[in-house]
């Protein structure tokens, strides 16, 4: 019987096929400083708490990344202090905006858009200096990250169910690990550290079997590994 003879290459285009996949679903985030993260989700961008007022109130300085004023994406707005969110600098940029200052049927468009691009936000009405101010859960692919903004109570965050990355203040995190208690995420991420703050924090992981990371501005965090 005259043996069969198979190509390797419909093979190689399946594992090509296969890397490609995987390299479009790896998501990365960039510290850009306070709160503010470039989360990159393929054809679309969300900014945390960006753009804010450099250097306000002693927090981080930054320059304008290369090419934000064309970025196609949204700006997740936790807060209206200007160390989170600049509305002049906003509005040069071509970003859509989910803010706890907005009105909500403007902000309902904006999630229903970002719906329509498999991409969930979820606001939650959270405490902080007497002002609006929302938390945040995003689904997309098949992850979910959370935000805390500049809330003092943890229970929103502690109650949180199948959450990947949380991003998380230092106060919050002193707290937790004051109170024993852990978050239930994956990864959890550090920021709106200075380095006097970063002295105060009780440090060790506030979760467990995670990655704990305490960024440095500019850095680009993989987060889902």
């Amino acid at each position: 019987m005259r043996p069969h003879r198979y190509s390797i290459f419909p093979l190689l285009a399946i594992l090509a096929l296969g890397q490609q996949q995987a390299i479009a679903q790896r998501t990365t985030a960039t510290f850009i400083g306070n709160c503010a993260f470039r989360i990159d989700l393929g054809d679309w961008t969300i900014y945390s708490d960006f753009p804010y007022q450099s250097g306000y109130s002693g927090y981080d300085t930054y320059t304008l990344p290369e090419g934000f004023n064309s970025a196609k994406g949204t700006a997740l707005i936790t807060h209206a202090h200007l160390d989170h969110f600049d509305s002049t600098l906003f509005r040069v940029s071509g970003l859509e905006l989910i803010a706890a200052h907005q009105a909500e049927a403007e902000r309902a468009s904006v999630l229903a858009r970002l719906e329509g691009r498999g991409i969930y936000v979820y606001p939650l009405p959270t405490p902080h200096a007497d002002m609006p101010h929302n938390s945040y859960i995003v689904a997309a692919n098949g992850r979910r990250l959370y935000f805390t903004g500049d809330t003092e109570d943890p229970k929103p965050l502690l109650s949180a169910q199948g959450i990947d990355v949380a991003f998380v203040t230092p106060w919050l995190i002193n707290a937790i690990n004051k109170s024993g208690r852990t978050i239930g995420a994956r990864t959890v991420i550090m920021y709106h550290h200075t380095k006097g703050e970063f002295a105060e924090v009780d440090v060790k992981a506030p979760c467990t079997n995670c990655r704990f990371i305490v960024p440095e501005q500019g850095e680009v965090i993989e987060l889902f590994r």
